[in-house]
């Protein structure tokens, strides 16, 4: 009875979250989209990939003919135009990737909007007085839904600018105004770049803890209860690595979707990893992770902990050089 009162409260709380589902797309239909993109995204990168191929091999022959001693210019002219048609091929498919990765931009922004008010309003209701629900049943879909938001997440960029020059201005010391202008617009750059960077990973911070806690209380949960005769229960998590937790989710949506990416939420973590090695000049300073940490194989587990710990000592970093920076346009002003 209670489970049954626990999801007609939380169906009449997705409901009244997502009134203009009828007039747009639902959450599910957004998750299939998003896995449909992927997969043409994938197929038109192969296309892309095997153009560019042709091109190369095309360019090699042209370059090779044209190092003869005696070439034939009318070959050269047919191979050119040869290579023409290809290349316009190229770009064209060039522009669908392009359009495509859009697209998922655009439906990955759209499901971090709705993870983030479903994760919010079920937060809302449990810290609630006049909840009466099972709060452990809250938690499962507090868990499932900051999972799929964690998996959909983009891959962070390596910084455009050389930390290690950036460094080394000194905007007190310049030349001239023309100097001091330039100085100034790459600093500002930076400074923007670093604060965009240190949000996104504050933000998956947030997540991960919050997986974290949650997995832990629901690992705490099933001990409580006739789970833990020794019966494997479908959604729990032993070994702490990276598995979706479906649990009671699979009564409000049965098909997990974009939750079984886990190739993603490792590829992200990469991108931090990366990141973080770009940020660490000096090799030999000792604040620097573990380099077994900061590496992940292809079909390794992602420990959620370590995770965690690269985003801390990121964060760390990226927070000391928006200190340096903010110091430095000061300076400049």
């Amino acid at each position: 009875m209670m489970i049954k009162n626990f999801m007609t409260v939380l169906v009449i709380l997705l409901l009244s979250l997502f009134p203009e589902q009828v007039n747009s797309q639902s959450l599910t239909e957004l998750e299939k989209n998003y896995i449909n993109a992927k997969k043409n995204l994938e197929n038109a990168n192969h296309v892309l990939d095997s153009l560019k191929i042709v091109l190369n091999k095309k360019a090699n022959q042209i370059d090779y003919e044209k190092s003869k001693q005696n070439a034939d210019n009318d070959k050269i002219i047919e191979m050119m135009s040869s290579s023409v048609v290809v290349s316009n091929k190229y770009e064209s498919q060039q522009k669908k990737v392009n359009q495509i990765e859009n697209r998922i931009t655009s439906i990955i922004n759209e499901l971090n909007k709705k993870y983030t008010s479903i994760i919010d309003s079920l937060q809302t209701l449990q810290n609630s007085d006049e909840f009466n629900g099972d709060k452990e049943q809250l938690d499962s879909q507090v868990l499932f839904y900051t999972e799929k938001k964690l998996a959909v997440a983009p891959k962070i960029s390596l910084l455009s600018f050389d930390p290690s020059r950036l460094l080394k201005i000194d905007p007190g010391k310049t030349k001239d105004s023309l100097e001091s202008t330039i100085y100034k617009e790459y600093l500002e750059n930076a400074y923007a770049e670093i604060s965009s960077d240190l949000k996104d990973v504050e933000q998956r911070y947030s997540e991960i803890s919050r997986i974290l806690l949650l997995q832990k209380k629901t690992e705490r949960f099933l001990k409580e209860t006739e789970f833990d005769n020794g019966i494997p229960t479908e959604g729990s998590t032993p070994d702490k690595k990276y598995t979706t937790y479906t649990g009671s989710g699979r009564d409000v949506n049965p098909d997990p979707g974009v939750v079984k990416d886990r190739a993603i939420v490792i590829d992200q973590y990469r991108g931090f990893t990366l990141l973080l090695n770009q940020l660490n000049i000096d090799p030999t300073s000792g604040d620097k992770l573990d380099r077994q940490l900061l590496q992940i194989g292809e079909n390794s587990s992602l420990d959620l902990k370590q995770y965690k710990k690269v985003l801390v000592e990121l964060r760390k970093k990226l927070q000391e050089y928006k200190l340096v920076l903010g110091n430095k346009i000061g300076n400049n002003k």
